[in-house]
C-alpha cells in the first residue's frame, strides 16, 4: 500500500505541472472573403467573373496549443456560365445559388506548442495551419438552360450535399488573445448537382468550390496564470 501511494503521489506531482500549463483554449474567427465553383460549366479553369462574397465563422477547441476540433459556418454565393468558355457556348447554361455549408473538421497548428512555453509563457508567434473534416453542403441553385430540350430541366436534384473540405491558413498574434490571418479551403463535394446540371454535362465529375478570406480572432481561456501554477 505504501509502494501504491508513493506511486499515486509521485505520479500527481509529475503530472501538476503538465496539467497546470494544460494549452487547452477556445478560438472564435470571422472570415470575410471570396467563393469560386467548378463544376460542368467551367472547362477546368477558374473566371474571377464568377468570384462571389462569403463569409465564415468558426468556433474551435484547442488542445494542448496546436491539435483542434472546429466546427464552422459558411454562406455565400456560387455561380457559372457557359458564355465564359467556347467550349461550352453552344450547350449556354448559367446558374446562381446560395450557398450554405456546415462543417466539423480536425484543424492542426503547426507551431501551436510555441505560442506557450514552460520557461517564457505567452509568445507572439506566426502559425501555419491546417485542417481536414466533413461538411453538409445545401444549395438551390438558380439555373437558365440555353437549351429548351435540355434534359436537366425534368430532373429534380437533391439540395443537400456531403463534402469534404480540407486547406489552411496562417494566424499572426497581435496579443495573447486577439490574432489576424488568412485562410484557403477547398471544397470537394460528392455531388454532381451544385450547378443543377449533370445529363448534359460530365456525370463523372463531381462539383467543388473554393474559399478564400482574411481571419479575424479571438482567443478565449489564455493560459497565462494557469502556466504560473504549473511553474509552482
Amino acid at each position: 500500500m505504501k509502494t501504491m501511494n508513493k506511486l499515486i503521489s509521485g505520479f500527481l506531482l509529475l503530472a501538476f505541472p503538465m496539467i497546470g500549463f494544460s494549452q487547452n483554449y477556445w478560438e472564435v474567427t470571422l472570415n470575410p472573403g471570396g467563393m469560386v465553383y467548378f463544376g460542368d460549366l467551367t472547362v477546368p479553369d477558374v473566371t474571377l467573373k464568377e468570384t462571389n462574397l462569403a463569409g465564415q465563422i468558426s468556433i474551435k477547441r484547442y488542445y494542448h496549443g496546436e491539435h483542434a476540433i472546429r466546427f464552422s459556418a459558411l454562406y455565400g454565393t456560387i455561380s457559372g456560365a457557359d458564355k465564359n468558355y467556347d467550349r461550352n457556348s453552344t450547350r449556354n447554361n448559367s446558374f446562381v445559388g446560395k450557398l450554405t455549408e456546415l462543417s466539423l473538421m480536425g484543424e492542426l497548428d503547426l507551431k501551436g506548442r510555441k505560442r506557450y512555453t514552460k520557461k517564457l509563457g505567452y509568445q507572439r508567434i506566426i502559425s501555419p495551419y491546417v485542417m481536414v473534416g466533413l461538411s453538409a453542403v445545401y444549395c438551390k441553385p438558380d439555373v437558365i438552360y440555353g437549351q429548351p430540350d435540355s434534359a436537366d430541366k425534368a430532373i429534380n436534384y437533391p439540395d443537400w450535399h456531403l463534402g469534404i473540405p480540407f486547406g489552411g491558413g496562417a494566424k499572426f498574434d497581435i496579443n495573447e488573445r486577439m490574432f489576424f490571418g488568412m485562410e484557403l479551403g477547398l471544397r470537394l463535394t460528392l455531388s454532381d448537382y451544385l450547378d443543377g446540371t449533370q445529363a448534359s454535362g460530365n456525370a463523372y465529375k463531381k462539383d467543388a468550390f473554393a474559399f478564400t478570406g482574411i481571419t479575424a480572432g479571438y482567443r478565449f481561456q489564455v493560459m497565462r496564470k494557469v502556466a504560473k501554477m504549473g511553474k509552482a
